[in-house]
């Protein structure tokens, strides 16, 4: 009977998807520690849902045909060396989708009409607004610049198109022009999108090439009235530089989901700039999408237990598998 561990901190609904479907077929383990993981070497299957996973920590795991992230972040799995030990990794491509969509719409929501502030008003008696009235604004008329169109990044355009939004993107990857016309978008070069779009909003995966992408140097071609929302990974995006830039006014705000060094601490000066909306990495996760994750790896598992090939949009180290 092969052993399945799930690796970090997991909500009940998704322990208990997996117990049900584990017994009878495969020895199940919780591990929090990399001390538990380890003691637990021979697992065929690992499935990841917070902790880092190294060189170091892929070398001791030398039973392990699969690891696979609860989400679809692989930056902080060293899959080369898991290539290299014959392991697959994976991640839940297009499960979490739709709530990161939603989440992504939400952040724009939230900051241009000042949720945050409204509700502080509420509370002490101000009607109408207030102040802050003539510093909001609609998505509807907006030039929304998606980076990244990938299955998110479709779903946050179908989304803002529904608020009356025009849909510009750029990915390294350009999409088929049919696929462009039915999805109502335009590809454009990412400076230009940089230099055009009132709102900004990052789906791309963290690799060298997507690392701080938004610097100072591309903050500074940005309009002042434009806001950026992170839902990807929070290194994608300078964050001194971007703080500067939003306390400038050289742009509006951001609302971020992700940021570097998260969490950071309560004193760290993003909190205090009324112009930046951080949620804490919240956006893929709700109660009525754990089944969803869960039966995605454990059907990977079990594709992998019948002896049959995974499906490409899954695997990230395709790369470095051994023949």
């Amino acid at each position: 009977m092969n052993k399945i561990v799930l690796f970090g901190t997991y909500p009940d609904k998704g322990i208990t998807y997996f117990k049900e479907h584990c017994a009878g077929k495969y020895e199940l383990v919780l591990a929090s520690t990399y001390e538990e993981l380890e003691a637990n070497s021979d697992a065929a299957y690992v499935v990841l849902r917070g902790p880092a996973m190294p060189a170091e920590r892929i070398k001791a795991m030398k039973g392990a045909k699969l690891f696979h992230r609860w989400g679809v972040g692989f930056n902080d799995v060293d899959i080369k060396q898991a290539g290299e030990q014959g392991a697959y990794v994976c991640i839940t491509a297009g499960m979490n989708a739709q709530p990161v969509a939603e989440h992504a719409a939400l952040l724009m929501l939230a900051s241009f009409r000042h949720l945050t502030a409204h509700m502080e008003n509420a509370k002490k008696g101000i009607m109408y607004g207030g102040p802050v009235i003539s510093d909001s604004w609609m998505i509807n008329g907006r030039r929304v610049g998606i980076l990244g169109m990938g299955a998110i990044g479709r779903k946050v355009a179908k989304i803002v198109q529904g608020f009356g939004a025009e849909v510009v993107y750029y990915d390294a990857f350009r999409l088929p022009e049919e696929t462009e016309k039915e999805l109502s978008v335009t590809f454009l070069p990412l400076e230009e999108v940089f230099k055009t779009a009132d709102i900004i909003s990052l789906h791309m995966p963290l690799l060298d090439s997507t690392r701080r992408m938004i610097d100072a140097r591309a903050l500074s071609m940005m309009k002042p009235d434009m806001l950026i929302v992170n839902t990807a990974r929070g290194e994608i995006i300078d964050t001194d530089a971007l703080l500067a830039a939003v306390r400038e006014r050289r742009i509006w705000g951001a609302a971020l989901d992700t940021v570097e060094g998260e969490p950071l601490p309560p004193d760290h000066p993003i909190f205090s700039e009324p112009h930046i909306l951080l949620t804490p990495h919240v956006g893929g996760n709700t109660e009525d999408n754990i089944v969803n994750m869960a039966a995605c790896i454990f059907g990977n598992i079990e594709t992998l237990e019948r002896g049959e090939q995974l499906a490409p949009r899954f695997i990230v180290n395709r790369q470095h598998l051994k023949n």
